[in-house]
């Protein structure tokens, strides 16, 4: 009787098996009422298994026009709200001390963001799970951060996701930290008002820099790089990075970049990439060393 059984035993342990570690496998979405989740940059494959988790669970969803688009596969059947993009300007702030245009403005992302949080606080209060979906990883430089402070009490659970910084080095296939002289690796963005950490100043480490523009003056970051890195220095532009049919990569220095590039052509989606790390090859370094020993001799 045993030997007889034997046989159908075996399916079915490795169907546990495989059910199991599927269970493992989509198990590790932490458990929460309120989801950030990066989707990734480009294409709807950069997504994690983690954020389609995420997606599966949720009952409302908030993103862009453009991420309904893009995801509208996962999207399928679910409640999506749109129209509470970019609530972070003025968040935190005193708004009675701003003045004319500015102060209505604040005044009118105050009234929205009021909304938005409570359209979230009213669907945890009924057992809705709420998810937030981003762009990238929602904590490089993302317009939804200031939620994890206004939620807090809520416990939200952050779902990291690939950076377009991550995409764009895949694009470049060169390593950002390897370089002749240098081994850091400089984020930054526009030099928004109040910050110290401007990129003139920035600069002048000479670290390998990558400048998230977000249709920032390409002119602007061009003229404060020159302050400090000399025109010989390799720079590269990387547009749509993620996308397997658009992306692209213009490499040039920081002399001769015009030659190469019409800012006025360029993007909302580019990365600036400053550094010698573009040109560094590992095998030339040895060849110098080994030419450099044998003068000596």
């Amino acid at each position: 009787m045993v030997k007889r059984h034997a046989g159908w035993c075996l399916p079915l342990v490795a169907v546990f098996w495989a059910w199991s570690s599927f269970s493992t496998l989509y198990g590790a979405l932490p458990d929460s009422s309120l989801y950030l989740v990066g989707v990734g940059p480009g294409d709807p494959d950069l997504m994690t298994l983690r954020a389609i988790e995420a997606i599966k669970k949720a009952d409302l969803i908030f993103c862009t026009d453009g991420l309904e688009a893009k995801l509208a596969d996962y999207l399928d059947g679910k409640q999506v709200i749109k129209g509470y993009w970019r609530l972070f300007e003025y968040y935190g702030q005193d708004i009675s001390q701003l003045e004319g245009e500015e102060r209505v403005r604040a005044e009118q992302l105050a009234k929205k963001r009021d909304e938005f949080i409570n359209m979230v606080r009213t669907n945890i209060a009924n057992k809705k799970t709420v998810v937030i979906l981003d762009s990238g990883d929602p904590l490089v430089y993302g317009p939804w951060a200031w939620c994890l402070e206004e939620f807090e009490d809520l416990k939200p659970v952050v779902v990291p996701g690939i950076s377009c910084f991550n995409a764009a080095n895949a694009a470049l296939r060169r390593g950002v930290t390897n370089a002749s002289a240098t081994k850091s690796v400089i984020l930054t963005a526009n030099d928004w008002p109040g910050k110290t950490d401007t990129i003139e100043r920035l600069s002048v480490h000479q670290a390998t820099m990558v400048i998230f523009t977000m249709r920032a003056e390409f002119d602007y970051f061009i003229r404060q790089l020159r302050t400090h890195y000399p025109p010989e220095t390799p720079v590269a532009v990387v547009k749509y990075a993620g996308y397997a049919d658009r992306e692209e990569v213009i490499q040039a220095t920081l002399g001769d970049i015009y030659e190469r590039i019409d800012p006025k052509a360029l993007p909302f989606e580019y990365l600036i990439y400053v550094g010698d790390f573009l040109t560094y090859r590992h095998k030339s370094q040895q060849q110098s060393s080994a030419a450099a020993g044998a003068s000596k001799n």
